[in-house]
């Protein structure tokens, strides 16, 4: 998207030039983008006062800017660069066949409640109005977007529906941190589906994916595609897209010889119904080394003993979830959950309940059950049978792994390559949701083959607009700044000049208008070029702040114009040339096609 800021040029002599370089700075009457009227705030900001790693970046140089924990303020850079993100967003939406819509920011407590998403003490900024009513900042908007639909379609012929936005979301995080990454307000792409049929979604669902990897092709950066897990979304296939950074928070395992794609949490295995122990067994075989972690249930009522082969990994929080899926869930956060199980068997020995506390052994494949025959006879000795249920978990031949994968580990799906494991930034999230929300709220369509209206199938498409843009500067950033993929970058390319000269003032004009205008001499189109005429800044200050701005190509009128020349920079390309005058926009087109 290109700014037009002033109307029209009028020719001066080079005196006059001089004069007007050096007096007036808001008077120019042509339609050149010009750094000069352009609001860039670079400042050196101190690394206590600022939001960490990508973040300071931006705001270094000057295009946001931090309001509170959590908050940001986009400046006309991050603006620009937002804006085309949004541009190529909306192109390959276009793609998929998506119309664009805009929900409301606020949503109703109550609408949540009936989906069954609504937590207490969860992060969600909720309030009432004056007529209390309840209501919360948007962190997402199935609930919003399921019933609209559901007013207005009713048959299967009206299906398939393909509706995103691209808005603004809000979150309570409790502690915000590195900084666009995760904060408190956010913005963000949400495209959602709706299908008459399970085989009509999933088909859906493959040409996101398809428009998620052409969108991501275009912005150049290295990304994995992994399956992922579903988490409170709903649903059972889902996939996240990652660019490998250690500023990531999540973990990625990938394959170095096939597709196989897992984010760490995603672990596929299947749950083992529990073993009531009657009696407390009679130690039978000396304790291996063993690794053991314990966990209490969300309830609180269940103690969960996992355990596994003590070979120098640790255990996968994760993977002990995904081995008691069906049976309870459990709090990983919890340090000490021991002391909390006894003081909840004490209470419940007094009061009488006919609902027991657990114990649950969980058990690693590779652990002979009886190496701990003497720690469920020392448990059942402190809490008695009668007080407390007594259960195992296990499978032989490699059921259950509770261990972490690291590197160099046997790829599970070729049998040929080896995992690798990559810190990673989560910039997309797709979901096939089923019938997770249509079912709860009213959106259900007519089929032949039914007397009942069925409910529709949804599938939820994410993608973190401001996230990406952290993501982005994170992944492509190096010592001296930003360094911008082509598609997103503020302006493609800059020409710095030297003020007091008019000649390469001059000079500089007539290049940024040959890459700006559009024609037949140009076939590959316009460039989004900006011109660096500051009059109270010198060369080596703007060639500084255009590496910290990180622009694509650099054009500098300097010391080779004497010989018909000037300088071409290409950071990414690491290409630093002298180039004929005349050449520049051909040079400069050739190596845009490259970024």
């Amino acid at each position: 998207m290109r700014h037009h800021f002033l109307l029209r040029a009028s020719s001066r002599g080079a005196g006059q030039v001089r004069s007007w370089v050096a007096n007036t700075r808001w008077s120019h009457t042509d339609s050149r983008q010009r750094l000069s009227d352009f609001w860039i705030p670079t400042v050196n900001v101190q690394r206590q006062d600022a939001a960490p790693d990508a973040t300071q970046l931006l705001i270094r140089a000057g295009y946001l800017r931090q309001a509170y924990a959590g908050i940001f303020q986009m400046l006309p850079l991050g603006l620009r660069v937002q804006e085309k993100l949004e541009g190529l967003i909306d192109k390959h939406m276009r793609s998929a066949k998506a119309s664009k819509v805009s929900l409301s920011s606020l949503t109703s407590k109550a609408l949540w409640q009936q989906s069954g998403r609504w937590k207490p003490g969860a992060e969600f900024f909720a309030f009432k109005d004056r007529k209390d009513s309840e209501w919360l900042l948007a962190p997402t908007h199935e609930e919003e977007i399921t019933t609209l639909v559901a007013d207005v379609v009713q048959n299967r012929q009206q299906l398939p529906v393909r509706l995103y936005q691209i808005s603004r979301k809000y979150r309570d995080e409790k502690r915000p941190r590195g900084g666009l990454l995760r904060g408190r307000e956010f913005l963000m792409k949400d495209l959602y589906t709706f299908d008459a049929t399970p085989q009509e979604a999933h088909k859906t669902y493959d040409d996101i994916k398809v428009a998620y990897r052409n969108f991501l092709d275009e912005l150049t950066v290295p990304y994995i595609e992994a399956r992922a897990d579903s988490g409170d979304m709903g649903g059972n296939l889902s996939h996240e897209y990652h660019f490998p950074n250690v500023a990531g928070e999540d973990i990625v395992i990938a394959c170095t010889d096939c597709q196989y794609a897992r984010n760490e949490e995603f672990v596929s295995q299947q749950p083992y119904p529990p073993q009531v122990i009657k009696e407390a067994p009679t130690p039978t075989k000396n304790a291996e080394s063993l690794l053991q972690d314990d966990f209490l249930s969300l309830t609180g009522r269940s103690l969960v003993r996992a355990i596994a082969p003590s070979n120098g990994r640790s255990l996968n929080s994760y993977a002990i979830k995904a081995a008691l899926k069906g049976i309870l869930d459990i709090d990983s956060g919890l340090e000490e959950p021991l002391p909390f199980f006894e003081g909840l068997v004490a209470t419940s020995a007094k009061e009488s309940s006919t609902n027991k506390p657990s114990i649950y052994y969980l058990l690693d494949s590779r652990v002979d059950p009886q190496c701990i025959t003497h720690l469920i006879a020392n448990d059942m000795a402190q809490f008695s049978p009668a007080k407390v249920n007594f259960y195992t978990i296990s499978a032989a031949d490699n059921g259950i792994n509770l261990l972490k994968l690291q590197d160099g580990d046997p790829c599970p799906e070729c049998h040929k390559g080896t995992l690798k494991l990559h810190k990673a930034i989560e910039i997309g999230h797709t979901f096939h949701l089923g019938t997770r929300y249509s079912s709860k709220l009213g959106l259900a369509v007519r089929h032949p083959s039914s007397q009942e209206p069925i409910p529709v199938e949804m599938g939820c498409h994410g993608i973190g607009v401001s996230r990406l843009i952290a993501a982005v500067a994170s992944c492509l950033s190096d010592e001296a700044g930003l360094n911008w993929p082509r598609v997103i970058a503020p302006f493609e390319a800059v020409v710095i000049v030297q003020t007091s000269k008019a000649e390469r003032l001059q000079a500089a004009e007539k290049i940024h208008d040959d890459l700006a205008q559009a024609g037949s001499s140009h076939p590959d189109g316009p460039v989004d070029v900006i011109l660096d005429d500051r009059p109270d800044q010198g060369l080596g200050w703007k060639l500084k702040d255009a590496d910290m701005i990180g622009y694509p190509v650099i054009i500098v009128v300097g010391k080779s114009f004497d010989q018909g020349k000037v300088e071409v920079q290409c950071r990414r390309l690491k290409i630093k040339q002298d180039v004929d005058i005349d050449g520049v926009a051909q040079f400069v087109h050739s190596l845009l096609k490259q970024l």
